[in-house]
């Protein structure tokens, strides 16, 4: 099977149903399948085939949805590119994933001249927009499509075949190309669509998805194509800076029945002014979940009680394993701060750093075996050791189970702090901080001692006309975590930086603290 034969199957199942709606525009299955066909067919003829590669800088768009179907169908392997990196980011992944063409728009064209790309083809340069903003050097997208044929192309395709090339975020070190396989994906498809059927309240094909992280990541990769898998509409969030009240527009005027959004975006639209959530009727939203990263207590509290018609869910996974966990709806408040049990299909253990299976209620890196696992990460054998044993995947997340099978994160392995022979994980140190009413958002780190080896500091974001004094904070964590936990130092920011999909970057945080050392940990 290939990814995109959910939109083909749809385009005659729905014709005339619409399959993508962005802003203004609203493009039926019918005519993005026929886009898709364009688009395989022109790169084609261009001379690109199958296991060739092509960088993608797009914002969010329908043409990034016709360009991953396009690929797809013509074993050519996607390299999205997340569009907030900076030039010598972006150019660092296209040289290293050796693509040999690259589909951007206007905006990001500066960053590309006077840089080297000896891998690129002379005709690798695509650019999607205006046939006016369109330089010398590169076709022009839309100029493409025309008279190009609407059919499939026949191209011998197989499931092991690499889909896409996924960046990690670059949290840690430069980023590392996570291969994923087209059958990896289709299982992340196939298990959605499975945790659903049967269920008599729930129609796929009347599914309307809003896109609000990039296209770019991968959950927003996946749900997509399961969208267009049960035949339902996707409805794709402008790029940009952040707006939660669009959120609630949008989720109105499309009438949403899922989405999914990162704890900084639900933090966001819960902390807007009761007046402006009252505008909006969001009936419609029976599904909504988070992932990415943890999501604190105090926030899901206050989801729940705001999106009263949709069903909760906090989902586990990683560009390098796929969706792992489900924290279903029902186990919202009794499981709070868990991230559910396994998937169907999927097995978790975690280990010790010898790699024995640690007793349940310890803490060990949760290594997984599921279809959606990559394949390494591109030219990194080492690396890829590290992250892959046999069938067992991870991304060095720490996690431990309690005693009904449920697993919790701890947090990232690398992001743990030893201080004074004592493991201290950042997660338990920000959910007590955050409890603080003055408190808007933390995040906590370790940085160097000459006694201790690494201290705990925390930054801080507050509340709009909140005040809170480091002295004050560092009383209130004193009845809560243990002396080596508590801060022994706290910053007070405006934002921090953060990732495209509003992941906080701790490595950035942490870079003036350690810039002198000759350690990072």
């Amino acid at each position: 099977m290939n990814l995109a034969d959910g939109l083909r199957i749809n385009a005659w199942r729905f014709p005339g149903k619409t399959a993508t709606v962005f802003g203004d525009q609203r493009v039926t299955y019918a005519t993005m399948n026929a886009r898709a066909n364009q688009f395989a067919h022109a790169m084609l003829k261009r001379g690109f085939r199958r296991g060739d590669k092509v960088s993608i800088v797009l914002t969010n768009c329908i043409e990034f949805l016709e360009v991953y179907h396009g690929l797809a169908r013509i074993g050519v392997v996607s390299v999205p590119i997340n569009f907030r990196l900076v030039a010598r980011e972006k150019a660092y992944i296209i040289n290293n994933s050796d693509s040999v063409a690259i589909i951007t728009e206007s905006e990001f064209v500066p960053e590309l001249e006077g840089v080297e790309f000896p891998q690129l083809l002379p005709h690798g340069y695509i650019l999607v927009g205006r046939q006016e903003d369109t330089p010398d050097n590169f076709a022009n997208y839309e100029s493409l499509l025309l008279d190009m044929p609407v059919n499939e192309p026949a191209v011998d395709l197989n499931e092991a075949d690499v889909f896409y090339l996924g960046y990690t975020s670059g949290t840690t070190g430069f980023p590392k190309g996570a291969l994923i396989q087209t059958e990896g994906t289709l299982d992340v498809v196939k298990n959605a669509m499975l945790r659903t059927a049967g269920r008599a309240d729930v129609d796929m094909s009347q599914r309307v998805f809003l896109a609000i992280m990039p296209i770019c990541h991968s959950n927003s990769i996946w749900a997509t194509l399961i969208t267009f898998w049960v035949g339902g509409v996707n409805v794709i969030f402008p790029s940009g800076k952040f707006d939660p009240e669009k959120v609630l527009q949008l989720i109105e005027k499309e009438r949403v029945t899922t989405t999914s959004m990162v704890p900084t975006m639900i933090t966001r639209i819960v902390e807007l002014p009761e007046a402006v959530k009252a505008k909006y009727n969001l009936d419609s939203l029976t599904s909504l979940g988070s992932s990415s990263a943890p999501l604190l207590t105090k926030t899901k509290e206050a989801a729940l009680l705001f999106f009263k018609n949709a069903r909760f869910s906090e989902g586990y996974g990683s560009t390098e394993t796929g969706a792992l966990t489900t924290l279903r709806h029902r186990d919202q408040l009794r499981k709070v701060r868990s991230i559910g049990k396994a998937n169907p299909g999927i097995e978790i253990k975690l280990l010790d750093e010898d790699g024995h299976e640690v007793k349940q209620g310890e803490v060990g890196v949760l290594w997984a075996k599921a279809k959606s696992a990559f394949l390494g990460y591109y030219k990194e054998p080492e690396k890829s050791a590290q992250a892959r044993r046999g069938e067992w995947v991870t991304a060095g997340d720490m996690a431990f189970m309690d005693e009904e099978g449920y697993y919790f994160l701890v947090d990232r392995k690398n992001d743990m702090i030893i201080s004074g022979g004592e493991n201290v994980y950042p997660a338990e140190i920000e959910e007590v901080i955050s409890k603080h009413p003055a408190v808007a958002e933390v995040a906590v780190f370790g940085i160097p001692h000459k006694q201790w080896g690494e201290e705990v500091k925390a930054i801080v974001i507050l509340r709009e006309n909140q005040a809170v004094s480091q002295g004050e904070l560092q009383e209130y964590c004193k009845e809560q975590l243990a002396g080596y936990k508590r801060p022994r130092s706290i910053d007070f920011v405006a934002d921090f930086p953060r990732t495209a999909t509003g992941k906080v970057l701790k490595r950035v945080l942490k870079e003036p603290f350690w810039r002198s050392q000759e350690r990072m940990i």
